[in-house]
C-alpha cells in the first residue's frame, strides 16, 4: 500500500512538473522577422546610443569607461593580474562576456557592433573577446595597439568555418 501511495505522489509531481515544463514553452505565435525587417531593425540600432534603457559604448574607449563605471575595483583588479590576456577573455566570457554580449546588442546590431563590425570583426564571440581582450590590455597599461587582436579572431574564425566545411564535406563523401 505504501509503495503504491509512493507511485501515485510520484506519478502527480512528475505530471505537474512536466505541465509546468511545457507551459513554460507554450509562448503563443511565434513572431519570425523578414530579411528587410531585421535589416530595418539593425539600421535603427545602430543610431541609438540606448537599447532598451542600456547605454551603448560608441568605440572601444567609451565601452572600457563603461565596463570599469560598473564593475567593483576588486573584480577588475583580479582581472588584469590574469597572466594571459586570451586566457583572462576566457575566464569571464560567459560572464561580464555575456552580459556585454545581451546588453549591448551584438547579435541584433547596435552601434558598439557595428562599430566592431566596420573594424573587422564579425562575429558576436569575438567582438567579445575583442573588448575583453582591449580590457586587460588597458588595465595593464599596455600600449593602445588592437590591429593584432583582430587580426588572431579573424584568423580562427576562418580556422573554424574551415573545419566546419571540412567535417559536412567529409560526411558528404562518406554517405555516396
Amino acid at each position: 500500500m505504501q509503495y503504491i501511495s509512493s507511485l501515485m505522489f510520484v506519478l502527480l509531481l512528475s505530471s505537474s512538473i512536466g505541465s509546468g515544463l511545457l507551459a513554460q514553452f507554450d509562448a503563443g505565435p511565434r513572431t519570425v522577422l523578414t530579411k528587410a525587417e531585421i535589416d530595418k531593425q539593425y539600421q535603427e540600432n545602430i543610431k541609438k546610443a540606448r537599447i532598451d534603457g542600456v547605454y551603448i559604448p560608441i568605440d572601444e574607449e567609451d565601452a572600457i569607461n563603461e565596463i570599469k563605471a560598473l564593475s567593483p575595483e576588486a573584480g577588475l583588479e583580479s582581472y588584469r593580474t590574469i597572466p594571459d590576456e586570451y586566457e583572462a577573455a576566457k575566464k569571464i566570457h560567459f560572464g561580464l562576456g555575456r552580459w556585454i554580449n545581451v546588453n549591448w546588442s551584438f547579435t541584433s546590431g547596435s552601434r558598439m557592433s557595428h562599430y566592431l563590425k566596420e573594424k573587422g570583426i564579425v562575429h558576436p564571440d569575438d567582438m567579445v573577446t575583442y573588448l575583453l581582450v582591449v580590457l586587460h590590455r588597458t588595465l595593464n597599461g599596455e600600449p593602445e595597439i588592437y590591429d593584432d587582436v583582430i587580426e588572431k579572431l579573424a584568423k580562427e574564425r576562418k580556422a573554424i568555418a574551415r573545419s566546419q566545411i571540412d567535417k559536412v564535406l567529409s560526411e558528404e563523401i562518406k554517405k555516396k
